[in-house]
């Protein structure tokens, strides 16, 4: 068993991944070639052994992401973080600041006059029209106010997996 923080098992997961892609790759560049001339196979032993290590190495490698990632969300699931007086896990932190983020966003981008959206118009036959958000100032206010909680969720979350261990076990070396 390796004992590694969350962080270092999110970053690990995703070296592996990569790894992994880059196992898999080999089966459209190095292992997809002319295998036979006039019906006699041009495969050597050298070749077909490079194939089943390869696979050995996929399996293996499969097999420590998914250790990892079930170990982070077992953690994530399991443990409990403090914010605002309440203890939450850090599933339900990470999916509030998900949420929070998309909808500051998306208040953003509607609240916002940029290139070709300007705010004062001029309609013919009708005037001067200015265009804007209703009640804009709350809005701007809800957004900071949210902006805020996401940060501090942030903080949180990122400490929480700074500090916290689990044990894993993996097949590769990291």
């Amino acid at each position: 068993m390796t004992s590694l923080t969350i962080q270092q098992a999110i970053f690990i997961s995703s070296k592996l991944r990569a790894q992994l892609d880059n196992a898999t790759e080999k089966f459209r560049t190095e292992f997809r070639v002319p295998i036979a001339l006039n019906n006699k196979s041009i495969i050597t032993e050298e070749k077909n052994a490079s194939v089943h290590e390869t696979i050995g190495l996929i399996e293996s490698l499969k097999s420590d992401i998914s250790n990892l990632k079930t170990a982070v969300h077992r953690a994530n699931c399991n443990a409990q973080i403090e914010f605002e007086d309440k203890l939450y896990t850090p599933s339900e932190l990470l999916e509030s600041l998900k949420i929070e983020r998309n909808i500051v966003n998306m208040l953003e981008n509607n609240i916002s006059f940029g290139y070709g959206q300007e705010r004062i118009k001029t309609v013919a036959g009708v005037g001067i029209v200015e265009e804007g958000i209703v009640d804009e100032l709350y809005v701007r206010s809800y957004i900071e106010q949210l902006e805020s909680s996401a940060n501090n969720k942030s903080m949180l979350i990122d400490r929480f997996n700074n500090e916290y261990t689990i044990e894993v076990a993996l097949n590769n070396q990291i």
